[in-house]
């Protein structure tokens, strides 16, 4: 006799398999989406910062503001960025803090990205540097001040 289909018992195994694997993989996957957009962050966040930089070296001076694309945005384009992200990798606008009195604070700036779920959770000074373990983590801030991460998740 010739058979023609699976089992129902060979099915049950395929489907435990299938099911084992995507058990495995889907957090994997959750991961390294909220990751890349951490990592889409933080690039943009960087070009923002060397940006400012580049005006700071014309002007002397950070620029005003607190919004990047109403009011940076005539400061910075087209000449020192040819775009300028507003965004985080969340979609939450960025938020950006300048020293903008004359004096030794007048080029000092902080760009901030308050992680996936868009709230300021405060900065722990005491450790400026925090370890990505879990989905949990992608909720913590990431500070971008004076050319350097001065909060965020370890890069290596």
């Amino acid at each position: 006799m010739n058979k023609k289909g699976f089992t129902l018992i060979e099915l049950l195994i395929v489907i435990a398999i299938i099911g084992i694997v995507a058990a495995i993989a889907i957090p994997n996957l959750l991961t390294a989406l909220q990751k890349g957009k951490q990592k889409a962050t933080m690039g943009d966040m960087k070009s923002i910062g060397t940006a400012l930089e580049s005006y700071m070296t014309d002007m002397y001076m950070a620029p005003t503001g607190f919004t990047l694309v109403n009011e940076l945005s005539p400061y910075l384009t087209p000449f020192h960025t040819k775009v300028l992200p507003a965004k985080d990798g969340w979609g939450t606008d960025f938020l950006y803090a300048s020293g903008d009195v004359p004096g030794p604070s007048q080029d000092v700036y902080s760009v901030t990205s308050y992680g996936r779920d868009g709230l300021a959770t405060g900065v722990d000074v005491a450790n400026n540097n925090y370890t990505v373990n879990s989905m949990t983590d992608f909720q913590n801030d990431i500070c971008f001040s004076n050319g350097n991460f001065t909060y965020g998740p370890k890069t290596k």
